[in-house]
This record gives C-alpha cells, structure tokens and sequence, in this order.
C-alpha cells in the first residue's frame, strides 16, 4: 500500500485522517476534530523492531490529561474490521482499539500522551494478550470491589478495616484471632 492512501476518523467517520508524526520514525494519522491517532500495524511493527521496548515503566506517574473514551464500536479505517477494545491497565483507565484484521491501533485523544508519560506507548503490542488483559481485568475488578467497600463502610472505617486486615496478615495466629474478634462472647466458656 501507498503512503498517500487517505483515511476516514473511525469516531467522527468524516474527517479525513492527517498525517502526524507521533515519535521520531513513526507516524499516525490524526483526526482534527476529535484528536484520535491512526497507527498503521506496519509502521507501528517496524518502529518497535528499530527501537525496542526498553523504556521502563513509570509506575509513579499519575495521569491528568482529559481523555476521550468514547466506549462505543469502532470500525477499522484501514480495512474496515471492527476493532476490539483492549484495557490498558496499569492504573490507566482507558481502552485501546486494535484491529485483528491489519493489526492498527486506534488512539483517543490523550491516550497517546497517557501512554508516553507512563512509558507504556512502546508496550501497545503486549497489551493485547491474554496475559496483560488478565492482569488489567483484575485490577479493574480489584477498584470496583474497592469502591463497593468504601460506599459500604465509609472512608474511616473502610480505611481502618484495611489497617486491621494488614496487621492480621503479619500474624501466624491470624485465625485465632479471628475468631476471638468474631465471637460474640469469647470470655464465655
């Protein structure tokens, strides 16, 4: 295929995509209305071939850019395949479109950023297998549980339930002392 095939924004389905240069050596196509990326899988391939995969992640980093996670279907603007969304995980809460027909990646406006600055936009490739989903589906699962406990306990005490739950970890006697706490009277014998 050419370099000088167009593409239409598979979110605003109208605009014609431009073309960008996201990093030195890999370009995308960029929709000025809604601020998506097209990456093609070829070029996205060969710029992790040319330079790799070694920036470690930057797990301290928290994220403060407005994203744009629409949520909905998305079609390929290449080949027309409708795309799977893929959790990024890793305290990110958004998704990554990837098309199994060309193997393009489809970024919202900021995911890209998102990604640099947590120096996981060279890992696009790994998030799609089972082995990252699996890991980032329990975390979302992990939030979620967290968010039902916060609402049911409140702050303080959900906070404090958490302390006490570490310090029973530590303990090697941690079901007796269950117990104890649990007994409705346990000076009762």
């Amino acid at each position: 295929m050419s370099d000088d095939r167009t593409f239409n924004c598979p979110v605003c389905k109208t605009p014609e995509l431009e073309k960008t240069e996201l990093e030195p050596n890999l370009s995308s196509f960029n929709c000025p209305q809604c601020e998506g990326h097209w990456i093609r899988g070829k070029e996205y391939w060969d710029w992790i071939e040319k330079f790799g995969t070694k920036t470690a992640e930057r797990v301290h980093e928290s994220e403060s850019l407005t994203l744009a996670e629409p949520g909905l279907p998305v079609d390929c603007p290449e080949c027309r395949f409708r795309m799977v969304k893929y959790l990024v995980g890793r305290g990110l809460d958004f998704t990554v479109d990837h098309c199994a027909g060309c193997k393009g990646i489809w970024l919202d406006r900021n995911e890209w950023a998102a990604l640099r600055k947590r120096n996981l936009h060279d890992d696009l490739h790994a998030m799609f297998t089972e082995f990252w989903q699996a890991g980032a589906i329990r975390q979302q699962r992990k939030k979620r549980m967290q968010q039902i406990y916060l609402d049911r306990f409140g702050e303080e005490d959900y906070t404090e339930i958490r302390r006490v739950r570490h310090w029973l970890d530590t303990k090697t006697n941690r079901e007796e002392l269950i117990a104890y706490l649990t007994d409705k009277e346990p000076y009762d014998v």
